[in-house]
């Protein structure tokens, strides 16, 4: 009898104590700054053998005041005040994101936040509670659409961005965003026209423009830009009058009287830079044909 005896009355004390001093017998650890006043109450967050509840927390933490209010009601101070999304989650999911017992000088009692708990409508809408990190560049104020777009609720970096997401007047603007990027040499400096007319938004290499395809430059046609495009705005337009020593009436004479009558695009019987016309002299006889002709208008 007396084993049991001092089973049944070390139990009684045990229990006792438990309930007397429950933050000695039980307490991982001491709370944060804001909770000390529980120290001594467990039961104020935590029922008998179930744990700590979210109801216990919105019996203080009144979701509506989160962000506004104190838990005495007193208003906060504008600068503290946080970012209000407390209202569209669950009333029983604060311990899916909020912890305690990691000392009074913890800042913070946040385990993870789950953007799955908030609203779908909250969730799809980012930019309400992260418009203070939306940074201030010409990219973000001219993307539309959501933030998960490009980013995930894990971290802002790696994105994947879409060029197809900027607005139709920014996309034309390409050196509003990539302007850094631009390569210093005469081309890139002298030219006006968007970035895309070379450039897919995939990479910046291989780039689509081969003059050869226009006109190919030989040794007696290594000139500057400049030369021969004399508007950096449309590259598309050219003269060759500012090398070649001849004027465009005496030109004019001298095709007509060959019978060609649209010579304005000289590269289109010339794109190899030589007399004879084409790369092999083979395509002038073509175009002097169709001149005769009255053929296609020049581009």
């Amino acid at each position: 009898m007396k084993p049991l005896f001092l089973f049944i009355a070390s139990a009684i004390i045990l229990a006792a104590l438990a309930i007397a001093f429950p933050d000695m017998l039980f307490n991982p650890g001491p709370l944060l700054k804001g909770h000390q006043s529980l120290k001594r109450e467990c039961l104020a967050c935590h029922k008998p053998f179930s744990g700590a509840g979210s109801l216990q927390c919105i019996s203080c933490h009144k979701q509506g005041d989160i962000g506004l209010k104190n838990v005495a009601g007193n208003l906060l101070p504008a600068k503290s005040k946080k970012v209000l999304f407390h209202t569209e989650v669950a009333a029983s999911s604060c311990i899916d994101c909020h912890t305690d017992h990691k000392g009074e000088s913890a800042k913070k009692a946040i385990k993870q936040f789950k953007h799955e708990q908030l609203a779908p409508s909250k969730r799809s809408n980012c930019i309400s509670c992260h418009q203070s990190q939306k940074p201030d560049d010409p990219l973000h104020r001219s993307a539309f659409g959501s933030c998960q777009e490009c980013h995930t609720t894990t971290a802002w970096k790696p994105a994947t961005f879409d060029h197809q997401k900027l607005s139709a007047l920014s996309g034309k603007a390409c050196i509003s965003c990539h302007k850094r990027e631009q390569p210093n040499d005469e081309l890139h400096r002298l030219s006006q026209a968007s970035c895309a007319t070379c450039h897919s938004t995939t990479a910046w290499k291989p780039a689509t423009f081969d003059h050869s395809k226009y006109f190919r430059l030989d040794g007696d046609h290594q000139a500057s830009c400049k030369t021969c495009h004399t508007d950096p705005a449309n590259y598309k337009k050219y003269t060759c009058y500012n090398c070649h020593e001849h004027s465009e009436a005496a030109m004019a004479r001298e095709h007509q009287k060959e019978g060609i009558y649209n010579y304005q695009n000289c590269i289109k019987c010339h794109s190899s830079g030589n007399r004879e016309g084409g790369e092999h002299g083979e395509r002038g006889g073509e175009e002097r044909l169709e001149g005769r002709r009255g053929g296609d208008d020049d581009d």
